[in-house]
């Protein structure tokens, strides 16, 4: 094969070309810290790293579902420990009130203390999240409790109106796995069971020991006070539930953010360069360019013309 000039130009200049192309990889991946930049670079590794950032984003979301749940339950679980207070405060007032020896003056200044409470429950039954009121159900906008007119003790009737409905408010926290983190309004102050078809509201149960006191009844006094024992217990159990719901999530958090560490892992297995393997790479890259554009301008400077001198 005969050997021309522009050959031998042609051959330099590809070569030098091929040793800048690895150079600049490396430069690339100095200057990113990322082993792949071009889905081109590694097909197969480029589709696994697209898995994992899938899969971290899902997690992500996971893990503000898990802590948006936390917040509310545990708004919640304050909102109940209060209610546990006025209602134990309340039964405390009731036994004074139902000793035979009270006379009905004493019994009208307990009454004011329990009226009193009476508008303590309604504030905590509208406590509320960052503007969303936490036992308004699906209503969440919407004031729940509001106290408009006097207790019916003819029909037990509280004076207490509900605003809310008895939706359920749910959140994902894992791949196909949901947790009811809210208590409506309805179920937990409006609908308690003292027998079998016959249920009270914690309203309702502390109107009536008003009105027992005010209106000197001691049976009236007694049948509140019953009452108020099972609010009692009916609130411990709904805050027992939310415990177990709150250790759930503490176990689904402590897995989300191991899978998280380990996902990250794997990416940056794939993802991220040795800086100190790759800057040597880098470096015996460049040594090579200029050696070969060194090599590339004494060979190609000769021409017909430097022979005939």
């Amino acid at each position: 094969m005969r050997v021309t000039h522009q050959l031998i130009a042609n051959t330099v200049i590809r070569n030098v070309n091929r040793n800048l192309a690895r150079m600049n990889k490396y430069q690339d991946m100095l200057s990113s810290g990322k082993s792949i930049n071009l889905p081109s670079d590694d097909p197969v590794a480029i589709t696994r790293i697209m898995g994992y950032i899938t899969s971290l984003q899902q997690n992500a979301q996971y893990q503000r579902n898990i802590d948006a749940a936390e917040s509310w339950i545990n708004t919640t679980e304050d909102a109940l420990a209060g209610i546990n207070d006025v209602l134990q405060r309340a039964r405390e007032l009731a036994v004074s009130g139902a000793d035979g020896s009270k006379p009905p003056e004493a019994r009208k200044a307990i009454a004011m203390e329990v009226d009193e409470l009476v508008g303590v429950v309604v504030q905590l039954a509208n406590t509320s999240l960052g503007g969303r009121y936490i036992f308004a159900g699906h209503q969440t906008t919407t004031v729940p409790f509001e106290r408009t007119q006097a207790y019916d003790p003819v029909n037990n009737q509280s004076g207490v109106e509900y605003h809310g409905d008895t939706g359920d408010i749910k959140w994902e926290i894992a791949p196909n796995v949901e947790i009811k983190g809210n208590l409506d309004g309805e179920r937990l102050f409006m609908q308690i069971e003292l027998e079998p078809g016959n249920e009270t509201s914690i309203f309702a149960s502390l109107e009536k020991l008003v009105y027992g006191l005010n209106e000197n009844k001691e049976e009236t006094i007694n049948e509140a006070l019953g009452e108020l024992s099972q609010c009692i217990d009916h609130i411990l159990d709904k805050r027992a539930a939310l415990g177990a719901i709150s250790k759930g999530l503490e176990i689904t958090k402590n897995k989300t953010t191991l899978e998280e560490l380990n996902l990250t892992k794997l990416r940056s297995h794939l993802e991220d360069i040795d800086f100190a393997e790759t800057f040597m790479h880098f470096a015996t890259m460049e040594t090579l360019y200029y050696a070969s554009l060194s090599a590339g301008a004494r060979i190609m400077v000769p021409s017909l013309i430097d022979f005939l001198r």
